[in-house]
């Protein structure tokens, strides 16, 4: 666990253990840490732990607060570092490093232990072939070993020749007339032939003259009239 010492000028005045969460620091009264100094502000700082983690921050004091001798707005604290909060000293102190060193040291371990794992060793130890035996005997005794043929890639060839087809695909011969024109269209029996005069341009003259005929009468009358 962490503890913090409160000194001033060189005189303990109190200790505390950190628990896990807030430490608040300040003038006021319902600080849990209660330093009466009027160089201290109401709410000058508060200490958090989490698990054997702890840190310190300013909350806006009006002198500030400085970590070994250098003001500083949050610090990571660690074991030894010296909080100086006006006339105070606050000494943080904290086993987590020899804790630490206790993870890191090396373990010792006895004689039935190292037969243990040695047996251990030897029973997992893989299992080599004849073939490599030799080789590395070979080796030892000062011989080239034999090169160890390599698998050859072996290509198909086809040796057939290749197939041509010639064969022409066969033409159509029929010569039958899908549509019969040898016959010619049977006419209607209610359709008469044309006659000369059908196509004669006199019947039109002929209307046109009576037309211009008429045209002139009609004129003729209207001056009668008129007159």
């Amino acid at each position: 666990m962490a503890k913090i010492i409160i000194n001033r000028e060189n005189f303990k005045v109190d200790e505390k253990e950190l628990q896990h969460g807030t430490l608040s620091i300040g003038r006021s009264k319902d600080n849990d840490l209660r330093i009466d100094d009027p160089t201290v502000s109401g709410h000058h700082a508060k200490i958090v732990t989490v698990f054997d983690s702890s840190y310190v921050e300013d909350l806006g004091s009006t002198n500030g607060t400085f970590i070994n001798g250098e003001r500083a707005k949050t610090h990571t604290l660690h074991n030894g570092d010296v909080l100086t909060i006006g006339h105070y000293q606050i000494l943080f102190q904290s086993d987590a490093a020899n804790k630490l060193k206790d993870l890191n040291a090396t373990m010792m371990m006895g004689v039935s232990q190292l037969e243990a794992l040695t047996q251990k060793a030897k029973r997992s130890r893989p299992v080599v072939s004849a073939q490599k035996t030799q080789r590395v005997a070979a080796v030892a005794a000062g011989a080239t070993p034999a090169a160890t043929p390599k698998p050859q890639l072996k290509v198909h060839q086809n040796d057939q020749p290749p197939i041509v087809r010639d064969d022409v695909l066969p033409d159509i011969d029929d010569s039958t007339e899908l549509l019969d024109f040898s016959h010619g269209h049977p006419t209607e029996p209610n359709m008469r032939k044309l006659r000369k005069s059908d196509t004669s341009p006199i019947p039109s003259i002929k209307v046109i003259i009576l037309g211009v005929l008429a045209a002139i009468a009609t004129f003729a009358l209207l001056l009668l009239f008129i007159k």
